[in-house]
């Protein structure tokens, strides 16, 4: 996994503003999605959200963290959190790793338009970190 400039940047103000660590970041136009390093999720958003808060202020930009895990299992239902994930199951499909997810229906309607985004996410996250080429709702 490579990180541009910008993105290793946007890691030591993480850093610095919220004393954890983030493994990994992904920058959008509007967003800034931060990769957190596994049990570091409380100090990252900070007492009632206020780190988040102030890199929201700082990046201009919309704020999305995501706990990392080991296990790809668990790491790619953090990123559809808070939707309850019933079940992951990575299949080996000619020679590529292919995640499906399944999301309780009721979760699913919740999430409305931000399943497109949260799935884009988990595609991307899924791949650079575990070599899954392909994640799937079902």
């Amino acid at each position: 996994m490579r990180l541009t400039t910008t993105e290793i940047q946007y890691l030591s103000l993480f850093s610095k503003v919220t004393g954890a660590y983030a493994k990994d970041c992904l920058v959008g136009r509007n967003s800034v999605v931060f990769v957190v390093g596994q049990g570091e999720m409380g100090a990252a958003i900070g007492k009632k959200g206020a780190n988040v808060k102030k890199l929201e202020q700082t990046l201009g930009k919309h704020v999305e963290l995501v706990e990392f895990a080991p296990d790809p299992v668990q790491f790619i239902k953090n990123i559809f959190s808070p939707a309850n994930v019933k079940n992951v199951n990575i299949v080996d499909r000619n020679g590529s790793k292919v995640a499906y997810v399944m999301i309780d229906p009721k979760d699913r309607g919740a999430l409305g338009r931000r399943l497109d985004s949260k799935l884009r996410l988990a595609r991307l996250l899924a791949s650079r970190h575990f070599g899954i080429s392909n994640v799937v709702v079902t």
